[in-house]
C-alpha cells in the first residue's frame, strides 16, 4: 500500500446500550457481515476487532457486549470485556437510539469513558425510525453533556450517514501507517466466527431463557481434496432440559439452525459447507469463571 503522511489509523471502540444496532452499524460500515446480530440483548459476547481500510486510513473498529445492568456472573463478563476494550483506544463511538432524552445508563457510561482521555463521537443510529422531533430532541439532550467532539445521526439499516461517519472517525485519528496488512478483516479466525454465525442463528430460533445459556464450539474444521469444508460443531447448552428444545421436535430446529448459519458461512468462505451440528449439555457453565471464559472467547 502506498502511504503518505496523511494517512492515519488507529482503534476506535464502539460502545452503547444493548440493542442500538452496534453489529449492524458495525457491518454496514464494513460492507459485509462479520459480526452478528440479533434483536436479543447481550448478543455480542466478546471483543471483536474489524478493520476497514480505505485509500487513506485504517480503522480497527472493536465491538464490544453492550452495556447493562449485570445480574449474572455471564452479565459480569460481558461488562468487563466492554471496559477491557477502552484500553488503548484513539477514539471512541458512543451509539445511542433517537429516544430525545439522556438514558441514565448512557450518563453514567459516558462519565467512565470520558476517563479514557480520547475523543468520544456521539452516534445516533436508527434515524430511519425517528419520528417528528426525535432526533433533534436527542441530538440537544446529548449535546448539553457536553462530552462529545461530534455528534452524528446514521442509519445502518438504510445507509444514510455511513460515508460521513467514516470521514469523521477517519479526521479524528492520529496518522500513523496501517496497523494490519490491508487484506486483513478482522483479527478472529474462520472457526470463531463459524460459531458466532451458528450463535445467531440459534439465538434468533430459541425463546425464554435459552439464548442466554447458549454457546458453540466448533470441533471440526477441514477442506476435503474436492474444495467442500467440513464443519463439526456443538451448541452448548447449561442443563438437559433444554437439549430437546434446541433440537426441536424430529430434530426440526437444529437442522433449521444449521442450514441458516451454513449460507452465511459459505457466504464468507466462498466455498461449500458441510456443516454437521449436535447439542452438547455443560451443566451450568453460565455460572462457572472458567468455561464462561473459554465459551465465550472472551480474552
Amino acid at each position: 500500500m502506498t502511504q503518505d503522511l496523511q494517512f492515519r489509523a488507529g482503534y476506535v471502540g464502539l460502545f452503547g446500550q444493548t440493542n442500538v444496532g452496534k453489529s449492524t452499524l458495525l457491518n454496514a460500515m464494513l460492507g459485509e457481515k462479520l459480526v452478528i446480530t440479533s434483536a436479543k440483548p447481550q448478543t455480542t459476547r466478546c471483543s471483536v476487532r474489524c478493520v476497514l481500510t480505505t485509500t487513506d486510513a485504517q480503522i480497527v473498529f472493536v465491538d464490544t457486549p453492550g452495556l447493562h445492568r449485570a445480574r449474572t456472573l455471564l452479565g459480569r463478563q460481558l461488562l468487563r470485556e466492554s471496559r477491557r476494550s477502552a484500553r488503548g483506544l484513539d477514539l471512541a463511538a458512543y451509539v445511542v437510539e433517537p429516544w430525545r432524552r439522556v438514558k441514565e445508563e448512557d450518563r453514567h457510561a459516558i462519565e467512565n469513558l470520558a476517563l479514557g482521555g480520547f475523543p468520544i463521537l456521539l452516534v445516533v443510529n436508527k434515524i430511519d425510525a425517528a419520528r417528528g422531533n426525535d432526533l433533534e430532541e436527542t441530538l440537544l439532550a446529548y449535546a448539553e453533556l457536553g462530552a462529545f467532539a461530534e455528534l452524528i445521526p446514521v442509519s445502518a439499516r438504510t445507509g444514510k450517514g455511513l460515508d460521513d461517519l467514516v470521514k469523521t472517525l477517519t479526521r479524528f485519528l492520529p496518522p500513523s501507517p496501517p496497523l494490519f496488512s490491508a487484506d486483513v478483516k478482522c483479527d478472529r479466525g474462520e472457526a470463531f466466527l463459524i460459531q458466532e454465525w451458528i450463535r445467531e442463528k440459534a439465538t434468533e430460533l430459541t425463546y425464554e431463557e435459552i439464548p442466554h445459556s447458549l454457546a458453540v464450539r466448533v470441533k471440526w474444521l477441514e477442506e476435503r481434496s474436492d474444495g467442500l469444508v467440513d464443519i463439526k460443531a456443538e451448541i452448548i447448552v447449561d442443563r438437559e432440559s433444554q437439549k430437546g428444545m434446541v433440537i426441536g421436535k424430529g430434530g426440526r430446529l437444529i437442522k433449521r439452525i444449521g442450514t441458516l448459519a451454513r449460507a452465511d458461512i459459505e457466504a464468507f468462505l466462498g466455498r461449500r459447507v458441510y456443516l454437521e451440528l449436535a447439542v452438547t449439555v455443560v451443566p451450568g457453565w453460565t455460572k462457572d469463571e472458567d468455561d464462561v471464559r473459554q465459551l465465550t472467547g472472551a480474552s
